[in-house]
């Protein structure tokens, strides 16, 4: 298994080193499922949950999770690249950029929000009765609870803006201490990944 970067590696070892981390990364996106289970008697219907998703809009949620998740994934890896002193000429980041739209499209054809939200009504009917969807959804009728709504989009954003620069600081020590769980479980003739440089101030 060769290294996912090497200094004297070519644009295209590069980029398929690139998509492969993209995908992983997208992959790992969080995806709720559940086990085959009836709910308990007097349970929320399956319609009634429905409408709780809609009040508390779930589904653009999630739609808001995969975007958020793809790029901090972007980010995370493109400033992996700059550290390791490639520089990506303009050619290459339009690859990229078309690449990460690709790639959102096919996460949400392959991971079907709808088969995720299905997914999810059986946790909601175990966990919630008719009461409490009915309260809940009237405070999100209400205006503090269509302002909170309305914003998780926006503070998610916001939330992957605050966040990136520490997941840059940790790049470096997490890829080191790979390496080291690595050395301790792979053959010696497996070369790991080269640590990211720190980055000096």
């Amino acid at each position: 298994m060769p290294p996912c970067y090497d200094p004297t590696t070519s644009e295209e070892s590069l980029m398929n080193c690139w998509k492969t981390s993209l995908l992983l990364c997208v992959l790992l996106v969080p995806v709720t499922s559940t086990y085959a289970q009836e709910p308990p008697a007097g349970a929320p219907s399956r319609q009634q949950i429905l409408n709780l998703f809609d009040a508390i809009q779930l589904r653009r949620t999630m739609e808001a999770s995969q975007e958020v998740a793809m790029q901090s994934a972007v980010n995370t890896i493109q400033q992996m690249i700059r550290q390791r002193g490639v520089t990506l000429d303009p050619a290459m980041q339009v690859q990229m950029d078309t690449l990460m739209k690709g790639v959102m499209e096919d996460v949400r054809a392959v991971l079907s929000i709808d088969d995720m939200l299905e997914a999810v009504i059986p946790i909601y009917q175990r966990h919630f009765t008719v009461d409490d969807v009915n309260a809940i959804i009237a405070f999100q009728n209400s205006p503090v609870g269509k302002k909170m709504t309305s914003l998780q989009p926006v503070m998610m954003q916001e939330s992957v803006q605050a966040l990136t620069p520490l997941q840059q600081r940790a790049v470096p020590e997490l890829m080191k201490r790979m390496n080291d769980r690595m050395e301790k479980v792979l053959p010696p003739t497996v070369t790991p990944v080269p640590p990211v440089p720190t980055q000096r101030n």
